[in-house]
């Protein structure tokens, strides 16, 4: 299986990007900046996020790998006609895959701020809210656990990601996964920890703007929720391009 080896060998975060981005993947305008920098732009865009249909929302990410730190970014902005809200986010990850911080900051329909650092066997979130009383927050959870927030499309991503780099592998341009893989996750905006479970179905063809695409489809259950994502073949990054969320009508999809 050409690459598979490759593919189980590293379970960094770090190290999965190495191995997903196909060449010339790099965002070509942004190639000589990040250059300069040591880093690499490996995924950017936006999503567009419907509800039966309607959009009513927009996330702006961007995900760079460093020499020693893997960063994502995310800003989302929401109107459904009866609220707004604007919120944005940072993650940053170790070449061990580890979670070095996340930052989650809101601007409305509130303003507050969270910080989340890894101590030891925990997680510590430091919190400050509306009323500026902070307090601290601690989970006994391992700094391997992801990061999966709410309102962040782009974390499952991520999370796509190391499930295709740790339980699966590349046969002719095609991903093999043989079995499910469960990951430990925290949700800081529930301030709640979980298990998610990552299974690959195969391939679907959907349409997307209007054009058929065949794509790898991938299902995602989390603490009852049932989420199905639409993901690329190795040669164009494995990028997410359309999530579903069938039971609430909520779909996400690349502009």
């Amino acid at each position: 299986m050409g690459g598979g080896d490759e593919v189980k060998k590293s379970i960094c975060f770090l190290g999965i990007l190495l191995m997903i981005a196909p060449a010339g993947a790099t965002d070509q305008k942004n190639s000589k900046e990040t250059e300069k920098k040591g880093s690499q732009i490996i995924d950017s865009g936006s999503f567009g996020i419907f509800i039966a249909g309607k959009r009513v929302g927009t996330e702006s990410f961007k995900i760079e790998q460093g020499p020693e730190i893997g960063t994502i970014t995310a800003e989302i902005k929401v109107n459904d006609g009866d609220s707004r809200a604007e919120q944005s986010s940072e993650m940053q990850i170790g070449r061990d895959g580890t979670l070095r911080s996340y930052r989650w900051h809101s601007n409305s329909p509130e303003k507050a701020d969270a910080f989340i650092e890894a101590k030891d066997q925990l997680l510590v979130e430091h919190l400050t809210p509306a009323d500026q009383k902070k307090t601290d927050v601690p989970h006994v959870l391992p700094s391997s656990t992801v990061i999966l927030d709410d309102n962040f499309f782009s974390h499952r991503e991520v999370l796509i990601w190391r499930y295709l780099a740790t339980g699966c592998l590349r046969q002719d341009n095609r991903v093999v996964c043989d079995h499910p893989s469960q990951f430990g996750i925290l949700v800081p905006h529930q301030h709640a920890a979980g298990t998610v479970t990552v299974q690959l179905l195969g391939r679907d063809k959907i349409m997307v703007k209007g054009v058929e695409q065949e794509l790898n489809k991938i299902k995602l259950d989390a603490d009852g929720v049932q989420w199905l994502l639409w993901v690329t073949d190795p040669e164009h990054g494995y990028k997410v391009i359309k999530m579903a969320i069938p039971a609430d009508q909520v779909e996400v999809i690349r502009d």
